[in-house]
């Protein structure tokens, strides 16, 4: 057997050409739970900020259409 054979995926360097980083270091175990977490509060933050952006256009359109009625 040829030893290609017998490397695996994670043994496998990546091209410093693709990452432009000269020094690459082996993987690092990633916490799914913690990225998860993350996306979780990021998805929140982004619904909070479209649902004050809806509020906020209604709520003005209320105001001019009160102003413009006087």
């Amino acid at each position: 057997m040829s030893l290609n054979s017998l490397k695996r995926a994670s043994d496998i360097e990546i091209s410093s050409q693709l990452t432009g980083n000269l020094n690459i270091d082996t993987p690092q175990k990633v916490n799914i739970d913690a990225l998860k977490l993350k996306m979780i509060k990021q998805e929140k933050k982004d619904n909070f900020k479209n649902k004050a952006f809806v509020v906020s256009l209604f709520f003005g359109l209320g105001v001019l259409g009160y102003f413009v009625s006087i």
